[in-house]
């Protein structure tokens, strides 16, 4: 006889497909610009120095570590507390506060760093003449998108997922085509940085409508230092992840060279590509969770959900690794000096299915509002990362700082899970988790065995990678129910 699917089952995969299509729009729009970067990519390396990519890596880093300081955690804050306002005109008040606040610390903040941009400049991009203009740029960057964050939330709220997707699209689109432009007219680094200001500046005028329709213009104290209670401790928690993610690059320039980070850049961008399956799942993955608190079901539907999740997050992170070698030498053709990255890309990608472990399992410490967990999470994740950094990078260089990484995102994990699980403690599929992960380990070892020729290569890997949902159905990855419904679902089709 064949085994029914549970309620709970067909309860759970309800919500897997609201969420999975939430992610889906929501995803697009990031997911695009990355796209679009990446098959760009042979211009801009064709345009800019091996030493240029270098410089915007480290400005990355800048503006990663600068956005969590605008904003104070103030965006997480606003997500959370947002639904604990019932009657429409505290909501409007609530999001005035925090819009305001935002706009005028920010600008405070933007001109004492201004006034610090030469040391800045001097300091993280040693040599550049134009170091200070660069810097600025990054900036004023910055701080234009803190007014996105809260008409950014609304929409999500709202679950207005398609103008969302729509003007982060175009957002996207028409940085690409400044970016382009700019670049091959000569502009350099000076034009990408250009680029990125003009799309935000245009992105947050095409969303002040949302936000004066939600928002009315006051700051009331009451309203907004609950705000700040949540949300502060997630600022170094946000400004540790952004070095745990980027120091490397900082401290590779130190050893080895601004060459060497701009090489290390091409191939952890390939293999941070995990990302746009991240991307595309965490907008949804709060909101879905904040909206079930308290229902009877909840803990195992964002149990069944993980697991999907994790599936999701595995399969495309494998075929990222698989494909790493090619896929770098297809973008990067222009310039070989960036081939040199390959072997990074797998490593990178473990460290981002870390981060998704992260993800999924921390959730409990936002459930319960204990943000002050948050900074010790990364505090010892970035500790380690740094520690691992300055101990491997002078004698591995660009694997060092990958496998530093890899640790540090463990770490990260493992104390989300700890502190999650004495919070908000949720049933995990772990057995499930297992199989899928070996699953994915075998045929990333079975992909390296192929020839080195590109296409016997692309022939032998393709199929290596189409057997990882045979081989991890054989290891007992899917429940009776599930199989039955897909079944189900080809006898239809």
């Amino acid at each position: 006889m064949t085994e029914e699917p549970s309620s709970s089952s067909q309860g759970a995969l309800g919500h897997i497909r609201r969420l999975a299509g939430h992610s889906a729009i929501y995803g697009a729009a990031d997911v695009s610009s990355q796209v679009i970067n990446l098959l760009l990519t042979p211009l801009f390396v064709h345009y800019l120095s091996i030493t240029d990519v270098g410089v915007i890596a480290n400005l990355i880093l800048l503006s990663a570590v600068a956005r969590f300081v605008f904003r104070m955690g103030l965006d997480g804050g606003f997500l959370r507390l947002y639904y604990d306002h019932e009657d429409e005109k505290t909501r409007r008040d609530f999001t005035g506060s925090v819009v305001l606040f935002a706009a005028s610390a920010g600008a405070v903040l933007l001109a004492v760093l201004a006034i610090a941009a030469r040391g800045i400049g001097g300091w993280l991009l040693p040599g550049v003449v134009s170091s200070r203009t660069l810097v600025l740029l990054a900036l004023a960057d910055v701080y234009a998108g803190s007014f996105l964050f809260v008409p950014l939330h609304l929409l999500r709220i709202e679950g207005r997922a398609g103008r969302l997707a729509v003007l982060l699209t175009l957002r996207n689109l028409v940085n690409t085509v400044l970016k382009v432009v700019l670049v091959v007219q000569g502009f350099g680094v000076t034009g990408v940085l250009l680029s990125d200001l003009l799309a935000t500046v245009a992105l947050a005028a095409a969303l002040l409508p949302v936000t004066m329709k939600h928002a009315r213009p006051t700051i009331q104290r009451k309203l907004l230092a609950p705000v700040m209670a949540f949300g502060l401790p997630k600022a170094p928690h946000g400004v540790m992840i952004q070095l745990l993610n980027l120091a490397d690059r900082k401290i590779l320039a130190h050893f080895h060279g601004l060459g060497l980070v701009g090489i290390y850049d091409k191939g952890y961008g390939l293999g941070a590509g995990v990302k746009f399956a991240l991307s595309a799942f965490e907008p949804a993955w709060q909101p879905f969770v904040f909206s079930r608190i308290g229902q009877p079901d909840a803990k195992p539907t964002l149990a069944r959900v993980a697991t999907y999740a994790w599936l999701a997050f595995v399969a495309f992170g494998l075929a990222v690794a698989v494909f790493a070698r090619e896929a770098l030498m297809l973008l990067t053709f222009t310039n070989r000096d960036f081939w040199a990255g390959a072997p990074i890309v797998p490593v990178v990608v473990l460290a981002y299915l870390l981060h998704g472990a992260f993800l999924l399992t921390s959730i409990g410490v936002a459930i319960e509002k204990k943000a002050r967990y948050y900074p010790v999470m990364t505090a010892a994740a970035a500790a380690a990362n740094l520690t691992a950094n300055f101990l491997l990078i002078p004698q591995h260089g660009m694997l060092g700082a990958a496998w530093a990484t890899v640790l540090a995102y463990a770490v990260m994990a493992a104390l989300g899970f700890v502190f999650s699980r004495r919070l908000y403690p949720i049933p995990y599929e772990w057995g499930r988790v297992a199989r899928i992960s070996l699953a994915a380990v075998a045929v990333f070892g079975a992909s390296r065995l192929g020839p080195s020729a590109l296409v016997p290569s692309l022939v032998f890997k393709t199929g290596a990678l189409l057997t990882f949902p045979i081989l991890a159905w054989a290891m007992g990855a899917w429940t009776p129910a599930e199989l039955d419904r897909v079944q189900r679902w080809l006898r239809k089709s």
